[in-house]
């Protein structure tokens, strides 16, 4: 006996939400990026140099990538990519 078309098709489509798959880009993504543009432009607003805004927001960053990655990634690897970023971010800072 064939299969009715329209319960195979059915069965076959899946649902993102259904697999445990997550789109690429959310809002908490979204809201990171506006939270970054509406800070620069409150810095630029408020008469700090475009170099030394983007220094703080790539040291904002990178703090913010070393915290997710240390407890995201498996615990040795984890800290020591934070403490990889922030031994960057203290030798920058130390260079100015």
């Amino acid at each position: 006996m064939a299969k009715d078309p329209a319960a195979a098709a059915a069965t076959s489509t899946r649902n993102p939400a259904d697999t445990g798959a997550r789109p690429p880009f959310g809002l908490a993504h979204a809201a990171v990026i506006i939270a970054f543009v509406i800070t620069a432009a409150v810095l630029v607003l408020n008469g700090q140099q475009v170099r030394d805004i983007l220094l703080l927001l790539c040291g904002a960053g990178a703090i913010g990538t070393a915290a997710v990655a240390g407890v995201v990634l498996p615990s040795r690897a984890g800290r020591r990519l934070a403490r990889i970023i922030v031994q960057a971010c203290q030798a920058s800072s130390d260079e100015h």
